[in-house]
This record gives C-alpha cells, sequence and structure tokens, in this order.
C-alpha cells in the first residue's frame, strides 16, 4: 500500500462514525445505480446514450442517497449527540443537567439515556449525602471543642484558680503555715491532675499506642465505672494480638461512644464487651441491659451510630445493631484481620 492510500486510510477511520455510515451507505446506492442502469441499458441493447445515463443516474442517486442517509442518521444519532452535549455539562460541573429524550429514537438508545440520567441522580444523592456528612462532622468538632472547652473551665481552670487565691494567700500571710492548709492545696492540686489526665485519656488513650486494644478496653471500662457508676465487664477472648493501628483505634472508639450512649442514655446497671481474637476475623461487642430504643428512629439522629457504622466500614469491617424497647442493645462489630505481611508493610508506610 502506497503512503498516499496508507495516509488516505488512516484519515477515513478517523471521520466520526455519522460520517462512515454516511459514505458508506452513499457508495452503496451510486454503485447499484451505476451497475442496474448499465446493465438495464446493456440488456434492451440501447448503449448509444449508456455514459449519459450513468453519470445522470450516479449524480441523482448520490445527492438522493446523501440527503435521505443524512436524515436518517442525523435523527438516529440525535441521542449520541444529546448524550455528549449533556455529558460535557456534567464535566464543567453541572450535575442537575439530564438528558432529553428524543423523538424516532431508537430503543436501545433510549435505554442507554434512561441508565445515564439514573446515574447522574445516584451521582447526585451522593454529593448531598457528602455534603450532609461533612456538614455533620464539621458540627460535630465543634460540639467536640466546646465540651473540652467546657470540662477545662468546669473542673481544672476552677480548681486552679482557687489553688492560685490559696497561693496568694499564703503568700501574704508572714507566718508559717499549717498543715492543714497544706493538705488541701495537695488534694486540690491532685484533683486538678487527675482531671486534666482524664481529658487527655478521652483525646487519646496513650496504652491504646503502647499495650493494645484489650489493655486500653480495660482501662475504659475502669474509667467509666468510676465517672458513672456503670459495671463494665471485659472479656477476652482468643490469643491477644496486636492489630493494625487504624482497627484499634477504631474499635476503640465505636467502644467508647457505645459506653457513652450507654452512661447517658439507657439508664443502665451493667454493660459488657467481648473482644474475640478469631483465626480470620477480631470481633467486638457491647451489650447492656438498659430500656433500649427503636434503632430505625435513632440512626437518623446525630452521629453516635452512624459515626460508628462508619468507622467499622473505614477498617472493611461490619456494624450490626439489635435494640429494642425495654431489652437492652446489643453491637456487634466484625473486622477482618490483616496477615502480618500487611500488617507489617502497613506499619512501614505509616512510619
Amino acid at each position: 500500500m502506497s503512503r498516499f492510500a496508507h495516509s488516505l486510510v488512516r484519515q477515513l477511520s478517523h471521520l466520526p462514525i455519522f460520517y462512515k455510515v454516511l459514505a458508506a451507505n452513499s457508495l452503496i446506492v451510486v454503485a447499484g445505480a451505476v451497475v442496474g442502469t448499465t446493465l438495464t441499458l446493456l440488456s434492451t441493447g440501447n448503449t448509444e446514450h449508456l455514459p449519459e445515463f450513468v453519470a445522470l443516474f450516479a449524480i441523482s442517486g448520490t445527492l438522493l442517497s446523501v440527503l435521505i442517509n443524512w436524515i436518517v442518521l442525523r435523527a438516529a444519532f440525535r441521542p449520541i449527540d444529546v448524550l455528549e452535549q449533556t455529558a460535557d455539562e456534567v464535566r464543567r460541573g453541572n450535575f442537575h443537567v439530564r438528558a432529553p429524550s428524543v423523538p424516532l429514537s431508537d430503543p436501545d438508545l433510549d435505554n442507554l439515556t434512561a441508565t445515564f440520567n439514573a446515574m447522574l441522580d445516584t451521582l447526585v444523592g451522593y454529593q448531598e449525602r457528602l455534603r450532609e456528612l461533612s456538614q455533620r462532622v464539621l458540627t460535630a468538632q465543634e460540639e467536640e471543642r466546646r465540651r473540652i472547652a467546657r470540662e477545662l473551665h468546669d473542673d481544672p481552670a476552677q480548681s486552679l484558680t482557687v489553688l492560685l487565691v490559696l497561693l496568694k494567700m499564703l503568700q501574704d500571710r508572714q507566718q508559717p503555715t499549717d498543715g492543714t492548709l497544706l493538705r488541701e492545696l495537695i488534694d486540690l492540686t491532685s484533683a486538678t491532675l487527675e482531671s486534666i489526665r482524664t481529658i487527655a485519656q478521652e483525646l487519646r488513650p496513650p496504652v491504646l499506642d503502647d499495650l493494645g486494644l484489650a489493655a486500653a478496653l480495660e482501662g475504659l471500662a475502669a474509667q467509666y465505672r468510676q465517672r458513672f457508676g456503670l459495671a463494665v465487664q471485659v472479656q477476652v477472648r482468643g490469643q491477644r494480638q496486636r492489630l493494625a493501628p487504624d482497627v484499634e483505634l477504631a474499635l476503640y472508639r465505636i467502644a467508647q461512644e457505645a459506653l457513652t450512649n450507654v452512661a447517658k442514655h439507657a439508664s443502665a446497671k451493667r454493660a459488657t464487651m467481648e473482644l474475640a481474637f478469631g483465626e480470620e476475623v477480631v470481633t467486638l461487642r457491647i451489650e447492656d441491659d438498659g430500656h433500649g430504643f427503636e434503632p430505625r428512629e435513632a440512626l437518623g439522629r446525630g452521629l453516635g451510630l452512624f459515626g460508628m457504622r462508619e468507622r467499622a466500614q473505614l477498617v472493611h469491617g461490619t456494624f450490626e445493631l439489635r435494640a429494642a424497647p425495654g431489652k437492652g442493645t446489643r453491637i456487634d462489630v466484625r473486622v477482618p484481620l490483616e496477615p502480618v505481611a500487611t500488617l507489617l508493610e502497613s506499619g512501614k508506610e505509616r512510619r
């Protein structure tokens, strides 16, 4: 094949399909007109004006073929043009545009248009959900900041203020200090330090990084027994092992949120946390004997249950909630265990 022919074929191959079909149909019609006219005239023996008749039918056939094919193909390819325009609008950021239906369109193209519009509806739904989640996250962050600020102001700040006043009183005295006042200062200082440690423990428990999830859950249970008087028991089954840091953090936060809900809303007397290490999954179960609730009504409120479910999904786990009015609440979280090699690689990446 010559260089010219190769270049021509390459240029034709890059033509839009509309023009390819139009050219192919026109060639077929022209060839049929030429061959048919020639054979007809040869069969009748009238060859005197053969070239003129062939040229006339070829030109008229070409024009008529191009006109009819252009009209038919333009109508047939109109849905594709509409889809292309709609996709271009989506690319520019307009996710509310939809591809309109086209009269006399092919049923398969109508189905494609409907699928494309359904995909855009789903995309808009995901965007709205993401926007709502982002707003909830920001709201939760602000609420957490307000809570920490309130706890710092209500307990440590006031204790430190009292401590400062007493120290100034000691400074103003020009006589030895009695033992009672010193004991009060020591007790006040100890209580203030303990309050600060509690707040720091809630923000990020050091035992989670140092000793692992099981030890952190035991410390969490002791903390809730002391603060809320809630009888929390921790049961660990299977061989204790360290998990990936993101898995340990997710399970700890789920347990923390669950116990907070139990202590503040469930009116429960007892709660149990069971951590089971299996061969392929680790399971965390939190159960209480509180008054329970209707799950369908609670899932749409706040970020509590939703946040626990999202944390489980982020570590490729499952979240199951069982609750009913008057029958307590049980939460089961199952997370697949990563192979040791994968765990080591993820640890290297984090470092």
